[in-house]
């Protein structure tokens, strides 16, 4: 008896069993279905392939699946394209970045091309995705930046046809990257799969890709990881193709008139649920046209989540239309959301300035960026020792050490005590060099050149403060004292053919550039050691007066017609003795970096506003309240940021 007609049972049942399922099934439940539920896939699989590959009437499509299907198309479905899927931090490609990316390349009479990668977004991943997804700071913080990824990804798509389910929100993503790498845009042909679905598929209540593959018989896979996505994207479009077939289509422009929406029949809309369906609209009755700060609170009372707009009823207005789900202000928050309080400021500053006060008060859950501020972190370089070190630190001490922070990314500020370390050939071990157990024993830094040797005497100490002082030079915002160094490790990077870690540095680089400036810009405000700063009120003619201490608020006082002037003459001369006697008043701590990192932007946008009024030691505070007084409030302090939107960019 031969092999064929030994397992000729076995390939009818396979047969049948391909059938019954659509036309379409993959290994696993083939295997199942033929040699039993408890069959082993690793075990049965080559014997499948083997019983298979010789029946004309089944053949293996290019993602590994068995069909009895005969996709003979008369016209011209493209048999090589890319599918796309990219896991992202929010919804909005200009403020939001990638963090997973997949492409599949199918081409004809070759196995698929599969290619995925994490990728570092700069940024804290909001705790929606990371629910979502399952992807953490840990797991993006060792992946590369998108720029070192966007030619591969440019080279492996090349001008072959885009599929994608809703491939525009793919697109739209990774164009946006791109920009900013400076590459072109991706203007290849795109085929929708949610589209074609939901023409193929008029029995659809739901157009998910879950949910399209679940109607279509599919295996289904772990949603939201970019790979997995891919897979099922791919699985379902061939699928679609097949009911294409037989619904009389023959070229790619059938497939586009649908992707482009002319044969659509549902709206974008339908197809997710909408915050009007979990809100009260009692919550928008009281609520005015003004900058401030609206407070979202559960049944019990509890805060969930802060935020700020420069309309207020727009804002929270715009809570009703938003979809659910897939944005961290959706991901449970209009569930829990009881009541809404709202506080109405003056100006957009003022609003950003409270916003950060009651995050840090209340601490809210659904609130990510400026709740953990006692993890800010600083960069230390211990002038005071012999030999000194550039190091991270937790909090700023009297020990006669420098301070440059605190940074509101640990991260940053790790990156750039690693750059400056790998740079300059000063020391990383924790010698004290005050006893004499601190010499003699070198570890492996200086056979590697990247220590001079100051426990073996081999270091010329002039040159080492010369190393410092570039260091200090760069921190106090200095860029030209360290840069051109690190440009020359890049171009002996790239001189040596090592690209990927070319990019690595370059990407370093910014990121350490971007902080100094951070740096110096706090440093320019703390520069005009005290000030007043005259901001409207909510409510005209009254001012808001604030006391600014090196760049960091210090008081803040309400002038209207119920205040004397000699009131706020007493208040203003008690609060700068207080500051006077207080040394931390000299420094930003935790608690205040966020909002004098604010002001600081705002004042390196109009440093000789009118509003901002230098209070010279010896200034008779009559003459400053006078000037405050007189400020010209309709000319607005700064440029406006945008302010209604995501704060975790």
């Amino acid at each position: 008896m031969t092999s064929s007609h030994r397992y000729e049972h076995l390939l009818e049942r396979a047969v049948a069993c391909i059938d019954k399922h659509g036309g379409k099934l993959d290994d696993a439940r083939l295997v199942g279905h033929v040699f039993g539920v408890g069959g082993s896939e690793k075990l049965w699989a080559p014997l499948l392939h083997t019983i298979l590959a010789t029946d004309p009437r089944v053949s293996r499509l290019p993602n590994g699946w068995w069909t009895t299907v005969r996709l003979e198309p008369s016209g011209s479905f493209p048999s090589e394209y890319v599918v796309v899927d990219v896991e992202t931090t929010g919804l909005k490609p200009r403020q939001h970045r990638v963090i997973d990316v997949a492409l599949i390349r199918i081409s004809a009479g070759a196995d698929p091309l599969v290619w995925t990668s994490l990728v570092d977004p700069g940024r804290r991943v909001p705790e929606y995705i990371r629910k979502l997804t399952g992807i953490d700071d840990a797991m993006v913080g060792s992946a590369p930046e998108f720029r070192s990824l966007g030619a591969t990804i440019q080279q492996i798509v090349g001008g072959h046809p885009i599929v994608g389910h809703n491939v525009e929100f793919d697109l739209g993503f990774l164009n946006a990257e791109f920009a900013r790498c400076g590459l072109p845009r991706l203007v290849n042909t795109a085929l929708d799969t949610l589209p074609l679905a939901d023409e193929l598929l008029p029995g659809a209540r739901r157009l998910g890709l879950q949910d399209v593959v679940r109607e279509l018989g599919l295996p289904s896979q772990r949603a939201h990881r970019a790979l997995a996505d891919a897979e099922m994207t791919l699985a379902v479009y061939q699928s679609l193709l097949v009911k294409a077939v037989e619904r009389g289509w023959e070229t790619i422009e059938d497939l586009l008139q649908v992707t482009t929406g002319a044969r659509r029949r549902r709206s974008a809309g339908r197809l997710v649920g909408r915050g009007r369906s979990l809100l009260d609209a009692s919550h928008l009755t009281a609520i005015p046209h003004a900058p401030g700060v609206y407070i979202m609170r559960d049944a019990n009372d509890r805060v969930i989540y802060v935020g700020k707009a420069k309309d207020l009823r727009k804002r929270v207005g715009s809570y009703y239309s938003q979809p659910l789900g897939y944005t961290r202000k959706m991901d449970g928050l209009l569930e829990s959301l009881a009541g809404i309080d709202t506080t109405v400021v003056g100006t957009e500053l003022e609003a950003l300035m409270l916003e950060s006060q009651l995050i840090r008060r209340y601490r809210p859950r659904f609130n990510t960026v400026q709740r953990n501020a006692e993890q800010y972190a600083y960069i230390k370089v211990d002038v005071a020792n012999l030999w000194p070190t550039v190091t991270m630190a937790k909090d700023r001490r009297d020990d006669g050490a420098r301070y440059y922070g605190p940074f509101r990314s640990s991260r940053r500020a790790r990156d750039a005590v690693q750059l400056i370390n790998d740079t300059l050939p000063i020391r990383t071990c924790k010698r004290s060099f005050k006893d004499k157990r601190s010499l003699g024993s070198p570890c492996i830094e200086l056979s590697l050149k990247r220590c001079c040797g100051p426990c073996v005497g081999v270091a010329d100490s002039e040159e080492y403060r010369g190393h410092i002082n570039l260091v200090l030079k760069f921190l106090d915002g200095d860029e030209d004292a360290l840069l051109p160094l690190l440009h020359a490790r890049l171009e002996g990077t790239v001189a040596s053919l090592d690209f990927e870690k070319a990019a690595q540095l370059r990407d370093q680089i910014l990121k350490v550039t971007n902080l100094v400036l951070e740096q110096a810009r706090i440093n320019q405000a703390a520069s005009f050691g005290h000030a007043i700063l005259v901001l409207p009120g909510p409510e005209p003619p009254a001012r808001e007066i604030m006391y600014l201490v090196h760049g960091r608020r210090w008081a803040q006082f309400t002038v209207d017609d119920s205040r004397s002037v000699s009131d706020l003459c007493v208040a203003l001369d008690t609060s700068r003795s207080r500051a006077e006697r207080t040394l931390e008043a000299r420094y930003p701590d935790h608690h205040s970096i966020d909002e004098t990192a604010l002001l600081a932007r705002w004042i390196q946008r109009s440093p000789a506003h009118h509003a901002l009024i230098p209070w010279e030691h010896g200034s008779a505070v009559e003459e400053i309240v006078k000037c405050a007084l007189q400020v010209d409030l309709s000319i607005p302090f700064g440029v406006e940021p945008v302010l209604d939107g995501p704060d975790d960019a």
